[in-house]
């Protein structure tokens, strides 16, 4: 019989994972993929739809037909449980899915509900009713004190990398650089103020003194206002209130809020305290040899980065490959982070291994990163969740570095 691998969640992780699995494997294997959505989500483009600027339909990738027109399988269901001693998933219908594998790539819930008065007050651009809700918002009034932060993020004990007091402060980057830039467009920005909060030590705390150095001017020029140290304690009508008792008066509180497990892998014992799955460095289950877990549900994965997400996926995926062929092929994981930040007229690059014990913290602004965001957003959506080919990653490190040196 053929070996049958389970693909929980269709995100980066999720599609990075099927497309090599399917390419590699072809017919040698059954793949199920398992999501709740009909819908993959590009996160990435959440700020634009966010502020107009793009439809909400060019960021919904469908996952059925995709799936099927590799010949596999597609589920629209949610899990219920996942019983790892008898290889099987158990639907919230109470269908029963068997595995040889099972790679989890479910992401993170965001807990909104954590933060108190959210619900009421605060604002996101985390998922599409967020970005939807605040493009309703900026349509109307968005006021002239905006704070934007991101809350504190407790993880568990499992996350062996240096972990972070936020899950990824690049949306945040995004969002206050493009808030920036409609303003001033809009002649708004002399009469409205912008201030940044986190909870660590130092903004964007992921990336080297190199990218600091490059970015404090571009913050400066924005007049964009940046405090530390700042735990979210809670959202008012017209202030946030912090941890140590101070307050910062806002018309709008756009926030990203703390990250935990889902439920089920909880329940199903998986998972650390915190709700993350605990992996080796080849994203296999410490605990049960042919389960994996990839992107932002891996408890190594910090920041929690779409392109962290793909690596591990490929590790993952490599990993399985090689186990059914009998062949070596597994690909290294190799962290790094890779973003491109949206400034409304131009967009800033960020490459950088600081983090991991690396050397390169680079950073390229200008038209050239918005060009390039353009491409990447449109090749994903087109090629439905496919990422560009991974020689252009090492031609793009090479430019990089090229560009820096000069």
């Amino acid at each position: 019989m053929k070996p049958k691998i389970v693909i929980l969640g269709c995100g980066f992780a999720g599609f990075g994972a099927f497309y090599s699995l399917a390419k590699k494997l072809k017919d040698k294997a059954e793949l199920t993929v398992i999501d709740s959505s009909v819908f993959s989500l590009s996160k990435p483009i959440l700020p634009e739809v966010a502020f107009g600027e793009r439809a909400l339909n060019e960021a919904l990738i469908p996952i059925g037909s995709t799936i099927e027109k590799f010949n596999h399988k597609f589920i629209r269901k949610e899990v219920k449980l996942i019983k790892p001693q008898v290889n099987q998933v158990i639907l919230t219908d109470d269908t029963i899915v068997d595995y040889d594998y099972l790679l989890i790539s479910v992401g993170a819930v965001k807990d909104y509900d954590a933060i108190e008065g959210f619900n009421e007050y605060g604002y996101s651009i985390c998922d599409y009713t967020q970005a939807l809700r605040f493009l309703d918002r900026r349509a109307t009034s968005i006021g002239k004190k905006i704070v934007i932060g991101a809350a504190l993020t407790k993880w568990g004990s499992a996350s062996t990398v240096k972990t972070l007091a936020a899950p990824c402060e690049g949306p945040i980057g995004e969002i206050m650089f493009m808030l920036d830039y409609y303003l001033r467009k809009h002649n708004r920005r002399h009469e409205t103020s912008i201030t940044v909060f986190t909870p660590g030590k130092i903004f964007f705390e992921d990336v080297g003194e190199k990218v600091h150095k490059d970015m404090e001017p571009i913050i400066k020029k924005s007049n964009i206002n940046v405090v530390t140290n700042k735990v979210l304690k809670r959202i008012d009508k017209e202030y946030i209130e912090f941890e140590d008792s101070t307050k910062l008066e806002c018309d709008m509180a756009i926030i990203i809020p703390p990250y935990k497990g889902p439920q089920f892998l909880i329940d199903s014992n998986l998972t650390d305290e915190a709700g993350f799955i605990p992996t080796d460095k080849y994203m296999r289950h410490i605990n049960y040899g042919n389960i994996f877990a990839a992107g932002d549900i891996n408890a190594s994965s910090m920041p929690k980065l779409g392109h962290i997400a793909v690596r591990q996926s490929y590790t993952a995926a490599s990993v399985i490959i090689s186990e059914i062929t009998q062949k070596n092929v597994i690909v290294p994981f190799k962290p790094e982070i890779l973003c491109i930040m949206n400034r409304g007229e131009n967009a800033t690059l960020i490459l950088s291994d600081w983090m991991y014990g690396g050397n390169r913290d680079l950073t390229l602004s200008g038209k050239i990163p918005k060009f390039m965001k353009m491409g990447f957003d449109a090749y994903y959506f087109y090629s439905h969740g496919k990422m560009p080919p991974r020689l252009s990653e090492e031609y793009l490190s090479k430019f990089l570095e090229k560009c820096c040196n000069k």
